[in-house]
């Protein structure tokens, strides 16, 4: 691997650990004062995370490129008939649950009040909406390439005999760390997603695709859910 290389990896998994939390609290902070006085403060949030993320995806690929076999590396590999099944029932588990709790109105009750310390951040007008999918994708692709699928290449190059288990629980701490501006409430629950990611990443054949369409689901339930205070006045 060329010394640049080298040096970018490290700045990067050092800038995922140290710097990546403390932005994502500063972007909600702002978020939430521009919301006050700006009607289009969301979508701006919106497209500042997609140009944000995807920019961890131009720096894996400058690392990646000089490598042989990057793609696998990065874990663009086909699934083992196990990763398969798994993001089948998990897929099919996220289509019932949707489906059972817009049929009981008590546990849609219940999940709009799960979903409400993240209101801040869910969409409230259909233009929202779509920018809100567009982030979903975003967040499925870079944030698995860079916490599963760069991480795991990060701890393999520097602890070669480290056991995939804690592997997975110390990217899904890391992972937890970018959901710590919710309170300890969103570090852990961001943490056992990242835990669960990591865990479908390796039972696939450390193929990242099953973990990436099940990190766009997961996001993409909170829209098909979310009933925001805007969409019921009008009904």
């Amino acid at each position: 691997m060329p010394l640049y290389s080298i040096i970018l990896m490290q700045l990067l998994a050092a800038y995922t650990v140290l710097v990546e939390p403390f932005l994502r609290f500063n972007f909600y902070r702002i978020l939430k004062k521009q919301l006050q006085v700006n009607p289009k403060a969301r979508l701006l949030f919106y497209r500042t995370q997609i140009l944000w993320e995807w920019s961890w995806v131009v720096v894996l690929l400058v690392i990646f490129l000089p490598l042989s076999a990057q793609l696998k590396w990065l874990g663009f590999t086909l699934p083992t008939p196990l990763g398969w099944l798994i993001l089948g029932m998990l897929s099919l588990g996220i289509g019932l649950s949707i489906v059972l709790l817009r049929r009981n109105p008590g546990a849609m009750a219940g999940m709009q009040r799960s979903l409400q310390p993240s209101a801040l951040i869910l969409p409230s007008t259909a233009e929202e909406r779509n920018w809100f999918t567009a982030t979903a994708v975003t967040a499925g692709i870079c944030e698995e390439l860079l916490y599963r699928g760069f991480f795991m290449f990060y701890l393999h190059s520097m602890f070669p005999a480290l056991d995939p288990m804690f592997m997975a629980i110390i990217t899904g701490i890391i992972y937890g760390l970018s959901g710590a501006y919710q309170g300890f409430k969103g570090f852990f629950q961001t943490a056992l997603m990242g835990f669960s990611f990591f865990i479908l990443y390796f039972l696939s054949g450390w193929s990242i695709l099953p973990a990436i369409v099940f990190h766009i689901l997961v996001e993409m339930r909170k829209l098909w859910l979310w009933q925001p205070q805007e969409d019921k006045k009008k009904k």
